[in-house]
């Protein structure tokens, strides 16, 4: 299957809403929009991660953990080419519509490629963007396994980022003028709250609607394929008689406890202009949280992690969980960190994906 991302020409239909809500349809006169991915420019890029940063300070020491939700000001907004947080809580897009920063509206027939992963990755999938608004903050994460079947899709993500009956938003693609095109795609129908590492994880269900847009898929890596199950600490420390220049180490005889993990999210100055895939080396491994050393950065919240081995011989790419939480350290300014998430085990059995990775979603194929 060939697609077009640059230059996608899609017919909408043309609609403007006023800043008091009136609509204006415009059914008869029908407009091309030209859709492309949707990206930030790398100064954007770099600002929003130093503010980012600057947020996970502000609330938590150094040494300290951090959940990786960010919440965004009109000036974040802003930079990513977005309208003001009183137009996004005011408004629904219950459709994909291409939203002007003055709130003006558009729109897209049919849904298209609704829903934005990242360079040439479409679809409602472990890696997509995601926007949680509600009326007190808008913040941003992305999403992580799918769970449920073939019509019945959720999609999980961190417990941090949202609350029961919250709505979900995507950044789908750019239009013309370089409009975002929005999609509310479901609303959050259980989750934690923030309880902290080991207990942070949330389901959104995913409207019937766009249902067909839903892949299991990680965006760029492939999989899941089962479920990676085991417990137990790569490598553990101790200092003999409390000589912190002499640590005593102790190896765990279990090799596969020492996996490489793969994940796909939207930390901000990690990757190209949105979303990257990324790897990194498991820590430890407890019965509800496990923990990984690698790039990762605010934005990254609620991110999926598959282990690139198995905990069978042979096995690969098994769902690990969900990242959840960064730790507060000198390292976050170089995109790099200890990073603690939520074992898949709590939450249940994720869809399998396919090990060969598709940009989008198909009829045929998960």
């Amino acid at each position: 299957m060939k697609l077009r991302a640059l230059g996608l020409a899609v017919t909408a239909t043309a609609a403007f809403v006023s800043s008091g809500g009136a609509t204006e349809a415009h059914a008869a006169k029908q407009k091309t929009v030209k859709l492309k991915p949707y990206t930030l420019s790398a100064s954007a890029l770099r600002e929003l991660k130093t503010d980012f940063i600057a947020q996970i300070r502000a609330k938590h020491p150094e040494g300290t953990w951090a959940p990786m939700k960010m919440e965004l000001s009109d000036r974040h907004l802003k930079l990513m080419g977005l309208p003001p947080r009183e137009v996004l809580v005011r408004q629904r897009f219950r459709r994909p519509t291409l939203v002007g920063r003055d709130g003006s509206r558009r729109a897209v027939a049919g849904p298209t490629l609704a829903t934005y992963a990242g360079a040439g990755w479409f679809g409602i999938r472990p890696g997509a963007l995601l926007l949680s608004i509600t009326p007190e903050s808008i913040g941003w994460c992305t999403m992580a396994h799918v769970y449920g079947s073939p019509g019945s899709y959720s999609i999980s993500t961190a417990g941090h980022c949202g609350n029961v009956g919250d709505r979900a938003t995507v950044v789908a693609a750019l239009g013309n003028r370089a409009e975002p095109v929005l999609l509310d795609f479901g609303a959050y129908k259980r989750s934690t709250g923030d309880g902290g590492i080991g207990n942070d994880w949330a389901l959104i269900s995913v409207n019937a609607a766009y249902q067909s847009l839903v892949t299991p898929t990680m965006a760029a890596w492939g999989g899941p394929r089962g479920v990676f199950t085991k417990t137990g600490a790569v490598a553990g420390y101790s200092f003999r008689n409390g000589n912190l220049l002499a640590p005593q180490v102790q190896t765990n005889p279990d090799p596969l406890l020492a996996q490489q993990l793969v994940h796909y999210g939207h930390g901000t100055g990690v990757g190209f202009p949105v979303g990257s895939p990324r790897s990194a080396t498991a820590l430890h491994w407890g019965a509800k949280h496990f923990m990984f050393f690698g790039a990762i950065s605010p934005g990254d919240s609620g991110s999926g992690s598959n282990t690139l081995g198995g905990d069978t011989i042979g096995a690969t790419m098994e769902a690990a969980g969900i990242n959840t939480h960064l730790y507060v350290s000198a390292l976050m300014d170089k995109g790099l960190g200890i990073m603690a998430g939520q074992r898949v085990t709590s939450v249940g059995t994720p869809a399998n994906g396919q090990i060969v990775p598709v940009p989008a979603p198909l009829p045929v194929v998960p």
